[in-house]
């Protein structure tokens, strides 16, 4: 089986990334046809990406809201708290969010490299198998029979236990617990979220492993992130090229070939039917800092043009800014404004807009503002 060839010749940056935009369900069903758009449900829409990274817990949420058709705080919220959704360690050693039938298969993937690059920096904070082990019986003991505690409520029962938490040991080991599938975060209390035993809290099963995760996953990733190529998914997965190559050509036969270069890009077959037409050229959608438009690929450039690139990442220092885009293309940032009770996203554009432009900007930031109002 191979893939249907849709292109001659290399995408443009222009239409490669509206067709991202479109791909990762940030534009309204209207526009690109029912089988893309906004999902029905915050699980759906983690779902389609496979993983939205989240080490900021409410730009995380917020990804996964303007993923959804009508979706508020409390909604994905609701979702964590049911179980349906995770937010966890998984690839490269950061937070994403993943629906959680996935969780077994991202962790099982990920945890023997990210530990082994963490290695270094748990000799310099005096982590042992020992202290492991305390932590671990602290944990199970305080969670077990679906109990939960916050990050803080876990560092003084650790701290309890003689094991110090202080210059990020406490991270590291909540790091270890959950890479080792002891802990998961579910539900939010406060501005935190509580910590579950993983055992509790997931779906029965092992998960996928080898290549067959490999293959899964890949799929996922084509259809939320598309169109993308192996080097990609080996950078967003923290695996070797060498490994995943073999599975994500055995995904990629099922998806569509956008063009017939030394590096093929692939999507889905809805995604890949935009190419043509102009579908979210003119498409104004504004996204939470750490979002998955522009950090789910290591080319950066197709979603930041290099001329902003060092407004919406300073210094180019890792800290991504929330964007306003204009076909899947920065042209701003924007932060969040108002008050506690009327909070409002404000925007700092690098360009003038039109007015039909500025309207189609008002709807982008009224969706955040909906989303909090709830």
């Amino acid at each position: 089986m191979t893939a249907n060839s849709r292109s001659a010749g290399p995408v443009r940056t222009a239409t490669l990334a509206r067709l991202r935009l479109a791909a990762q369900g940030l534009l309204p069903s209207r526009s690109v046809g029912g089988e893309l758009g906004r999902a029905a449900t915050p699980l759906a829409a983690v779902r389609r990406m496979g993983a939205l990274q989240s080490q900021d817990l409410q730009s995380g949420l917020l990804a996964v809201g303007l993923r959804t058709g009508r979706a508020t705080a409390s909604g994905v919220a609701d979702a964590l708290a049911s179980g349906a959704v995770v937010r966890t360690w998984t690839m490269r050693g950061t937070l994403f969010t993943v629906a959680a039938e996935d969780v077994r298969t991202f962790v099982g993937l990920a945890a023997e490299r990210v530990m082994h690059t963490a290695a270094p920096r748990h000799r310099e904070l005096e982590i042992g198998e020992e202290d492991v082990a305390v932590v671990r019986r602290v944990a199970e003991d305080r969670l077990a029979g679906g109990k939960g505690l916050t990050r803080a409520e876990l560092f003084e029962a650790f701290e309890a236990a003689g094991q110090p938490t202080a210059a990020q040991r406490g991270i590291h080991l909540l790091s270890i617990l959950s890479h080792r599938l002891v802990l998961v975060q579910g539900p939010v209390r406060g501005k935190q979220q509580e910590f579950r035993l993983a055992e509790e809290w997931l779906p029965a099963g092992g998960g996928l492993s080898g290549d067959e995760a490999l293959e899964h996953l890949a799929g996922r990733y084509i259809a939320g992130h598309g169109p993308v190529g192996e080097r990609d998914f080996a950078w967003w997965l923290g695996q070797p090229l060498g490994r995943v190559r073999g599975p994500f050509a055995a995904a990629a036969a099922r998806a569509e070939r956008m063009d017939d270069g030394d590096a093929p890009l692939f999507c889905t077959a809805p995604v890949a039917a935009l190419a043509s037409g102009a579908a979210g050229a003119r498409a104004v959608v504004a996204v939470p800092a750490f979002d998955e438009l522009a950090i789910g690929y290591p080319d950066r450039s197709v979603a930041i043009p290099p001329e902003h690139l060092d407004r919406v990442i300073p210094g180019v220092n890792g800290v991504f800014k929330a964007m306003v885009t204009v076909g899947g293309r920065a042209v701003g940032t924007w932060t969040k404004g108002g008050t506690a009770s009327a909070p409002r996203p404000v925007p700092e554009l690098f360009e003038a807009f039109g007015p039909a432009a500025e309207v189609r900007l008002g709807a982008a930031l009224g969706r955040i503002e909906a989303y909090w109002g709830s």
